[in-house]
Protein backbone atom coordinates (compact mmCIF):
# COMPACT_ATOMS: atom_id res chain seq x y z
CA UNK A 1 0.00 0.00 0.00
CA UNK A 2 2.77 2.32 1.21
CA UNK A 3 4.56 1.75 -2.21
CA UNK A 4 1.49 1.89 -4.69
CA UNK A 5 0.99 5.37 -2.95
CA UNK A 6 4.08 6.88 -3.30
CA UNK A 7 4.15 5.47 -7.39
CA UNK A 8 0.73 7.33 -7.75
CA UNK A 9 2.28 10.56 -6.20
CA UNK A 10 5.79 10.44 -7.67
CA UNK A 11 4.30 9.29 -11.01
CA UNK A 12 1.89 12.20 -10.98
CA UNK A 13 4.49 14.95 -10.48
CA UNK A 14 7.39 13.69 -11.57
CA UNK A 15 5.52 12.62 -14.86
CA UNK A 16 5.06 16.45 -15.52
CA UNK A 17 8.27 17.81 -13.24
CA UNK A 18 9.03 20.98 -15.12
CA UNK A 19 7.96 24.16 -15.91
CA UNK A 20 4.64 24.17 -17.25
CA UNK A 21 5.74 26.76 -20.30
CA UNK A 22 4.25 24.43 -23.27
CA UNK A 23 7.41 24.70 -25.11
CA UNK A 24 7.07 22.20 -28.16
CA UNK A 25 8.02 21.53 -31.77
CA UNK A 26 6.51 20.05 -34.29
CA UNK A 27 8.04 16.19 -35.80
CA UNK A 28 5.28 15.11 -38.03
CA UNK A 29 1.63 16.46 -39.09
CA UNK A 30 -0.39 14.12 -40.97
CA UNK A 31 -2.00 14.53 -44.33
CA UNK A 32 -5.71 12.84 -43.90
CA UNK A 33 -8.81 14.24 -46.05
CA UNK A 34 -11.52 16.60 -45.00
CA UNK A 35 -9.33 20.27 -44.59
CA UNK A 36 -11.89 22.36 -43.68
CA UNK A 37 -10.84 26.47 -43.32
CA UNK A 38 -10.83 27.69 -39.85
CA UNK A 39 -10.76 24.35 -38.38
CA UNK A 40 -7.92 24.46 -36.02
CA UNK A 41 -5.82 23.15 -33.51
CA UNK A 42 -6.20 26.03 -31.43
CA UNK A 43 -9.95 25.30 -31.49
CA UNK A 44 -8.92 21.90 -29.38
CA UNK A 45 -6.12 24.21 -27.59
CA UNK A 46 -8.97 26.64 -26.28
CA UNK A 47 -10.77 23.24 -24.54
CA UNK A 48 -7.17 22.60 -22.10
CA UNK A 49 -8.52 22.23 -18.79
CA UNK A 50 -5.27 24.06 -17.46
CA UNK A 51 -6.97 27.39 -19.28
CA UNK A 52 -8.88 27.67 -16.01
CA UNK A 53 -8.73 27.70 -12.35
CA UNK A 54 -9.83 24.41 -11.15
CA UNK A 55 -10.47 21.87 -8.45
CA UNK A 56 -11.04 18.12 -8.58
CA UNK A 57 -12.76 17.53 -5.47
CA UNK A 58 -13.18 13.81 -6.07
CA UNK A 59 -11.22 11.14 -8.58
CA UNK A 60 -11.37 7.84 -8.34
CA UNK A 61 -7.96 5.99 -8.93
CA UNK A 62 -7.15 2.45 -9.32
CA UNK A 63 -3.56 1.09 -9.48
CA UNK A 64 -2.31 -1.64 -10.53
CA UNK A 65 1.23 -3.41 -10.42
CA UNK A 66 3.36 -6.29 -9.83
CA UNK A 67 -0.22 -8.77 -9.03
CA UNK A 68 -1.35 -6.02 -6.68
CA UNK A 69 -4.34 -3.34 -7.15
CA UNK A 70 -5.16 -0.48 -4.31
CA UNK A 71 -7.93 1.79 -4.69
CA UNK A 72 -7.48 5.23 -3.57
CA UNK A 73 -9.11 8.94 -4.44
CA UNK A 74 -7.67 12.12 -5.07
CA UNK A 75 -8.51 15.83 -5.08
CA UNK A 76 -6.55 17.81 -7.35
CA UNK A 77 -6.44 21.60 -7.06
CA UNK A 78 -5.46 24.09 -9.93
CA UNK A 79 -4.55 27.60 -10.28
CA UNK A 80 -3.45 29.44 -12.81
CA UNK A 81 -0.60 29.67 -14.16
CA UNK A 82 1.30 26.43 -12.43
CA UNK A 83 0.13 26.18 -8.60
CA UNK A 84 -1.10 22.09 -8.74
CA UNK A 85 -1.37 20.20 -5.80
CA UNK A 86 -2.94 16.51 -5.26
CA UNK A 87 -3.69 15.44 -2.09
CA UNK A 88 -3.98 11.14 -2.06
CA UNK A 89 -5.99 8.90 -0.08
CA UNK A 90 -6.66 5.64 1.31
CA UNK A 91 -9.91 3.99 -0.34
CA UNK A 92 -11.49 4.32 3.70
CA UNK A 93 -10.69 8.22 3.43
CA UNK A 94 -7.24 8.93 4.95
CA UNK A 95 -4.51 11.01 4.20
CA UNK A 96 -1.90 9.05 2.63
CA UNK A 97 0.22 12.05 0.75
CA UNK A 98 0.11 15.43 -0.94
CA UNK A 99 2.35 16.64 -3.92
CA UNK A 100 3.01 19.90 -5.28
CA UNK A 101 3.91 21.62 -8.20
CA UNK A 102 4.77 24.44 -9.80
CA UNK A 103 7.25 25.85 -12.47
CA UNK A 104 10.36 25.51 -9.84
CA UNK A 105 9.23 23.29 -7.25
CA UNK A 106 8.01 20.02 -6.72
CA UNK A 107 7.31 18.60 -3.39
CA UNK A 108 6.15 15.12 -2.17
CA UNK A 109 4.66 14.27 1.26
CA UNK A 110 4.75 10.49 2.26
CA UNK A 111 3.09 10.49 5.11
CA UNK A 112 3.58 6.70 5.79
CA UNK A 113 7.15 7.04 6.18
CA UNK A 114 7.13 10.91 7.77
CA UNK A 115 8.67 12.32 4.88
CA UNK A 116 8.90 15.30 2.24
CA UNK A 117 10.39 14.52 -1.03
CA UNK A 118 11.68 16.75 -2.63
CA UNK A 119 12.75 17.78 -6.54
CA UNK A 120 14.24 21.06 -8.79
CA UNK A 121 11.84 20.43 -11.37
CA UNK A 122 14.70 21.16 -14.06
CA UNK A 123 17.09 18.48 -12.52
CA UNK A 124 14.00 15.96 -12.34
CA UNK A 125 13.45 16.53 -16.27
CA UNK A 126 16.97 15.88 -17.06
CA UNK A 127 17.31 12.80 -14.59
CA UNK A 128 14.06 11.11 -15.95
CA UNK A 129 13.62 12.79 -19.95
CA UNK A 130 10.24 14.10 -19.03
CA UNK A 131 8.75 16.95 -19.67
CA UNK A 132 6.41 18.53 -16.83
CA UNK A 133 3.63 19.92 -19.00
CA UNK A 134 2.74 15.79 -19.65
CA UNK A 135 0.51 16.78 -16.61
CA UNK A 136 -1.86 18.35 -18.09
CA UNK A 137 -1.89 15.96 -21.20
CA UNK A 138 -3.25 13.10 -18.38
CA UNK A 139 -6.08 15.56 -17.69
CA UNK A 140 -7.06 15.56 -21.70
CA UNK A 141 -4.83 19.08 -22.44
CA UNK A 142 -3.30 19.44 -26.24
CA UNK A 143 0.49 20.89 -25.54
CA UNK A 144 1.98 22.09 -28.69
CA UNK A 145 4.43 24.62 -29.63
CA UNK A 146 2.47 27.82 -31.03
CA UNK A 147 3.66 28.07 -33.93
CA UNK A 148 1.05 24.68 -34.62
CA UNK A 149 -1.78 26.32 -32.91
CA UNK A 150 -3.23 27.57 -35.96
CA UNK A 151 -2.27 24.24 -37.86
CA UNK A 152 -5.38 23.02 -39.56
CA UNK A 153 -7.60 19.80 -38.19
CA UNK A 154 -6.80 17.52 -41.12
CA UNK A 155 -10.07 14.80 -40.07
CA UNK A 156 -10.36 11.34 -41.02
CA UNK A 157 -13.43 9.90 -40.17
CA UNK A 158 -14.06 12.32 -37.15
CA UNK A 159 -10.40 12.38 -36.34
CA UNK A 160 -6.78 13.62 -36.37
CA UNK A 161 -4.20 12.11 -35.29
CA UNK A 162 -0.70 13.77 -35.50
CA UNK A 163 2.63 13.34 -33.62
CA UNK A 164 4.96 16.21 -32.23
CA UNK A 165 8.13 16.91 -29.82
CA UNK A 166 7.32 17.99 -26.55
CA UNK A 167 10.30 18.28 -24.26
CA UNK A 168 12.63 15.87 -25.98
CA UNK A 169 9.87 13.44 -26.54
CA UNK A 170 7.94 12.42 -28.60
CA UNK A 171 4.22 13.13 -28.42
CA UNK A 172 1.01 11.19 -30.31
CA UNK A 173 -2.24 12.96 -30.21
CA UNK A 174 -5.76 11.64 -31.55
CA UNK A 175 -8.04 14.11 -31.68
CA UNK A 176 -12.12 13.83 -31.66
CA UNK A 177 -12.98 16.67 -34.25
CA UNK A 178 -16.76 16.53 -33.29
CA UNK A 179 -16.01 17.48 -29.25
CA UNK A 180 -12.69 19.26 -29.86
CA UNK A 181 -10.94 17.16 -27.26
CA UNK A 182 -7.74 14.59 -27.14
CA UNK A 183 -8.99 10.93 -26.62
CA UNK A 184 -5.38 9.15 -26.99
CA UNK A 185 -2.12 10.11 -26.58
CA UNK A 186 0.73 8.17 -26.81
CA UNK A 187 4.57 9.52 -25.49
CA UNK A 188 7.09 7.17 -26.79
CA UNK A 189 9.57 6.29 -24.30
CA UNK A 190 13.15 4.96 -23.71
CA UNK A 191 15.03 2.77 -20.99
CA UNK A 192 13.96 5.14 -18.39
CA UNK A 193 10.41 5.83 -18.90
CA UNK A 194 9.22 3.06 -21.19
CA UNK A 195 5.83 3.99 -23.42
CA UNK A 196 2.74 5.23 -22.07
CA UNK A 197 -0.40 5.24 -23.75
CA UNK A 198 -3.42 7.15 -22.45
CA UNK A 199 -6.76 6.89 -22.83
CA UNK A 200 -9.57 9.31 -22.43
CA UNK A 201 -13.24 8.71 -22.45
CA UNK A 202 -16.84 10.59 -21.44
CA UNK A 203 -15.86 13.80 -22.80
CA UNK A 204 -18.14 16.25 -21.00
CA UNK A 205 -18.72 20.19 -21.23
CA UNK A 206 -19.56 22.11 -18.02
CA UNK A 207 -19.99 25.34 -18.15
CA UNK A 208 -16.68 27.07 -19.18
CA UNK A 209 -15.07 24.05 -19.09
CA UNK A 210 -14.68 20.22 -21.11
CA UNK A 211 -13.15 17.04 -19.47
CA UNK A 212 -12.38 13.38 -19.97
CA UNK A 213 -14.47 11.75 -16.82
CA UNK A 214 -12.23 8.40 -17.46
CA UNK A 215 -8.52 8.46 -18.27
CA UNK A 216 -6.36 4.90 -18.64
CA UNK A 217 -2.82 5.10 -18.19
CA UNK A 218 -0.27 2.39 -18.87
CA UNK A 219 3.47 2.37 -18.84
CA UNK A 220 4.97 -0.40 -20.40
CA UNK A 221 8.26 -0.34 -19.17
CA UNK A 222 7.00 -0.29 -15.07
CA UNK A 223 3.91 -2.63 -15.88
CA UNK A 224 2.27 0.09 -14.59
CA UNK A 225 -1.80 0.57 -15.00
CA UNK A 226 -3.68 3.60 -13.42
CA UNK A 227 -7.31 4.29 -14.12
CA UNK A 228 -8.79 7.49 -13.15
CA UNK A 229 -12.37 8.56 -13.07
CA UNK A 230 -13.48 12.20 -12.11
CA UNK A 231 -16.64 12.28 -10.09
CA UNK A 232 -16.73 15.70 -8.91
CA UNK A 233 -14.80 18.90 -10.22
CA UNK A 234 -15.66 22.90 -9.61
CA UNK A 235 -14.73 25.57 -12.36
CA UNK A 236 -14.87 28.55 -12.24
CA UNK A 237 -12.48 28.23 -8.44
CA UNK A 238 -11.04 30.95 -6.76
CA UNK A 239 -9.72 28.70 -3.54
CA UNK A 240 -6.63 28.44 -2.26
CA UNK A 241 -3.96 25.66 -3.34
CA UNK A 242 -2.95 25.03 0.70
CA UNK A 243 0.52 23.82 1.87
CA UNK A 244 1.73 20.32 1.88
CA UNK A 245 2.78 20.46 5.48
CA UNK A 246 4.80 17.67 6.87
CA UNK A 247 6.42 19.49 10.10
CA UNK A 248 9.09 17.70 11.57
CA UNK A 249 9.02 14.96 8.65
CA UNK A 250 12.40 14.23 7.40
CA UNK A 251 13.52 15.97 4.01
CA UNK A 252 14.85 13.58 0.89
CA UNK A 253 15.76 14.34 -2.82
CA UNK A 254 13.45 13.10 -5.44
CA UNK A 255 15.40 10.22 -6.98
Amino acid sequence: MQKIVCIILVFILVFSACSTSRKAGRTAVSTTLDETAGNRLETVISNNLSNHDFYIRRSDIRVRQENVTVNLNASIKFRRPDSLMISVRSGIGVEAGKGFLTGDTVIVNDRFNRKLMVGDPEEIRSKYGIDPALIYIILGDLIVGKDDYRSVLNCQKGEFRSQYDVGGRTVEYTVDCQRKKVRKVYLEGDVRTGNITILLSGIVKDGNITYPEKIAINDDLKELDIEIQIKRIESPWSGSVGTVGGQGYRVVKIR
